[in-house]
């Protein structure tokens, strides 16, 4: 019981050491007067600007991971519904899955091309005359 008291005690004597220093001897510097070193103050803002930044990128990021969520959420639904499709193959049933695409139509012609130019006369592409 003595021993805590003796270091109560000495806590306190520290704690008004601390006190007298800070407050009636300058010790540090403190231009508002409110009992705050403004070294302490300017760290507190320091710690309050980072917070900010931090929750603006933790939004900002959670935000992207909800619509990449909800693109993966399509995704899989995609996937039931083709796996339902494998079963119905395996079964013999025919494809219901997308059309074949249409061949595209040959080019109708694939004739020379014509240059217009100053030389007067008919050239092919490559500048010869056409006889």
């Amino acid at each position: 019981m003595k021993t805590i008291l003796i270091i109560v005690l000495v806590l306190a004597v520290v704690a008004g050491a601390v006190y007298l220093g800070t407050k009636y001897f300058g010790l540090t510097k403190d231009d508002d007067k409110d009992g705050i070193p403004d070294e302490v103050e300017d760290a507190v803002e320091d710690v309050k600007e980072a917070v900010q930044d931090a929750a603006k990128e933790v939004k900002r990021r959670a935000k992207r991971v909800k619509e990449e969520l909800k693109d993966v959420g399509d995704a899989v639904k995609d996937v039931v519904d083709q796996a339902g499709d494998i079963a119905e193959a395996v079964k013999g049933q025919p494809r219901k899955g997308r059309k074949p695409r249409r061949k595209k139509a040959a080019p109708k012609t694939k004739g020379v091309v014509k240059r217009t130019g100053t030389g007067g006369g008919s050239t092919d592409y490559y500048g010869g005359k056409r006889n």
